[in-house]
């Protein structure tokens, strides 16, 4: 159990994050390799930390070059060398979840990063590229200005509905198919109270499942198949639901997050605006510097995250009321590869890879609602998880 509420822990962590036409004008010039990425990191403001932009593309995965060593940066940049470039950039090639067959560029093009009705060899004008970027930073202070209003608003209370699926793949190389763990999530939440939520999963070959839990303080309630609780103590559990500690975290993970404003929607006849926002976590102490300052640094038992995990790569569509920014759903897709040949309690982890993907509808936010531990639940019996050498 406690290795299920760990990776609950990451996951639930690691997606919180983020929270808070072209048409083809005459040239004569090309742009190069090196001015469509030093455009793009201009534009984000990204600081390169003293390192040069050969250094910065080596160490973020970005360009590889001839494979001899020659990134050809002065080279004039094609079409589809400016969606592989965005497809790394952003840790979509990372995250893999292919929607049409093809190479890296594929990501870029089912993002809308680049035209759709291009000759993917054809080289790129100044002006075509300038469009593109344009196309990406377009409204992006706006955005910025959204994220800051949101990450001061306060959401104390409210209503989830999610409809998730798993999938994962293991060392032998063996992937189960993307859908292949369903499952429907339903949770109230009052930070001043607790969260009550229910589980259902639908297992290939297993069946159903149903898991009911409610997290108060540092106790995780579970009920069992039978109808009988349990519960389990997890030291620090409750600063998940504090907000001043949370708050505190919110330049962590600052750098590993990029914003794209995606224009105006409705849902649930409510205008809504949505953005786009990438992960592309590979520093993993970062995670553990989080879970340590939250107080969960035992919950691995003398592990750290940075032991267990190689990286983070997620994709969000955030939907935010274009009254009041607080964010209304959010469709996502987000990829933990581990660490290969690490080992917990003695034993090497089998899996490569896990991928969560769905949606969650918020409702009732900040409205009245309250979370009690059920009579049945308050004489449940208490679980201790076993010693690990």
């Amino acid at each position: 159990m406690k290795k299920f509420v760990s990776i609950f822990l990451a996951v639930m962590l690691i997606a919180a994050i983020p929270v808070f036409g072209l048409a083809a004008q005459p040239s004569t010039s090309y742009m190069t390799r090196q001015e469509f990425v030093n455009d793009l990191l201009k534009g984000y403001g990204i600081d390169l930390s003293g390192q040069d932009i050969s250094q910065y593309v080596k160490s973020n995965h970005i360009l590889e070059g001839d494979g001899k060593g020659n990134l050809m940066l002065s080279d004039p940049i094609t079409y589809e060398q400016m969606a592989t470039i965005l497809s790394r950039f952003y840790g979509l090639s990372m995250i893999d979840a292919h929607q049409i067959e093809g190479s890296e560029y594929v990501y870029a093009l089912e993002d809308g990063l680049i035209p759709q009705d291009v000759s993917l060899n054809d080289k790129v004008t100044e002006d075509e590229g300038q469009q593109i970027l344009s196309k990406i930073f377009d409204n992006y202070d706006k955005v910025k200005d959204m994220i800051d209003s949101s990450k001061n608003t306060t959401m104390k209370s409210g209503s989830l509905n999610g409809n998730m699926k798993i999938a994962m793949g293991f060392n032998n190389g063996v992937a189960s198919p993307f859908d292949t763990v369903s499952a429907q999530v339903y949770a109230d939440f009052n930070l001043d109270q607790g969260i009550h939520e229910v589980i259902n999963m639908t297992i290939p070959n297993e069946g159903a499942m149903n898991v009911e839990e409610y997290m108060m303080g540092d106790k995780i309630y579970v009920k069992s198949s039978d109808g009988q609780w349990s519960y389990m103590t997890v030291p620090g559990m409750s600063n998940i639901t504090n907000l001043e500690k949370l708050q505190q975290q919110n330049n962590l993970f600052s750098k590993d997050v990029l914003y794209r404003y995606a224009g105006t929607s409705y849902l649930n006849g409510k205008a809504v605006n949505v953005v786009y926002a990438y992960t592309k976590i590979t520093d993993m102490s970062k995670m553990d510097d989080l879970v340590n300052a939250l107080g969960l640094g035992s919950i691995l038992n003398g592990m750290k995250y940075s032991d267990l995990v190689d990286g983070v790569y997620g994709r969000y569509f955030y939907y935010m009321d274009a009254n009041t920014n607080q964010v209304c759903k959010l469709d996502m897709i987000l990829k933990i590869a581990y660490k290969q040949g690490a080992k917990v309690g003695g034993v090497e982890m089998p899996i490569k890879w896990e991928m969560v993907s769905g949606s969650m509808v918020y409702s009732n936010v900040n409205g009245n609602v309250n979370v009690v531990l059920p009579d049945d639940a308050k004489n449940a019996k208490e679980l201790t998880a076993p010693a690990q050498n």
